[in-house]
């Protein structure tokens, strides 16, 4: 299977990275004068070594870390100059799946797959049906009250994506998104990562699953020595 991926590229970046920096103490510096580009509806892989910075770039991304100096842009506006309330505004628009799934343990799985809409104020009669949906579509769809706690690595993967998409992101922004299912279910989440990129969702996975990507026809971004190249995964 190979799935083109339409990328479009004529409109302004939906995050913009200036001459960033990210240094954790006096000696480690994981990127320098870092500038790169994300074009609106664009489906990126990001691959690198381990330990190369992957999920510190996502970071960046999704506002979970400032830099040590620089400029981010999210739909045009400067990050680090906003309010506390207009970053709530633009993580709103962001769905994010992260390595440690962070999941409200005390919350049912269906509880945590609709925390984004609860959030933006939406009536559960408006889409308590296709939440249910999307929670069969990932395999939970039995179990909608049970607790993360109860869940397999897998499961708790895929209600952090159902997650992450149920209220249709303007930017989904992944790490490892597959590492903890098998390959048929990856391919699955592939495809609907495709089919919400093709809706308008913009798109970046952090992955080291080259097989995968390889069935893609996507962008991909490869952090080599703190540095962004476009290019093969190999």
């Amino acid at each position: 299977m190979n799935v083109s991926i339409e990328q479009v590229s004529n409109a302004a970046p939906v995050i913009q990275l200036e001459k960033v920096s990210v240094r954790y103490d006096r000696d480690t510096e994981i990127f320098s004068d870092l500038n790169f580009a994300l074009d609106p509806q664009s489906f990126t892989f990001l691959t690198g070594a381990s330990g190369a910075g992957k999920s510190t770039l996502l970071k960046l991304f999704y506002l979970a870390l400032n830099p040590s100096r620089g400029l981010i842009r999210l739909f045009g506006q400067d990050v680090l100059s906003s309010t506390r309330k207009d970053r709530q505004l633009l993580k709103r628009r962001i769905g994010v799946v992260s390595q440690d799934f962070a999941l409200i343990p005390h919350l049912t799985v269906f509880e945590n797959a609709t925390l984004p809409l609860v959030a933006a104020g939406y009536s559960p009669s408006k889409y308590t049906a296709d939440a249910k949906e999307l929670l069969a579509w990932v395999g939970l769809g039995d179990k909608l009250r049970a607790l993360p706690p109860t869940l397999s690595g897998g499961e708790a993967q895929r209600l952090a994506i159902a997650r992450a998409v149920v209220n249709q992101p303007d930017i989904l922004i992944a790490d490892e998104p597959t590492g903890n299912v098998d390959p048929e279910m990856g391919r699955k989440l592939l495809r609907l990562f495709a089919e919400m990129n093709r809706t308008g969702t913009t798109i970046i996975i952090a992955t080291h699953d080259a097989a995968l990507v390889k069935e893609f026809n996507a962008d991909i971004l490869k952090i080599v020595g703190g540095k962004l190249t476009r290019g093969s995964i190999l």
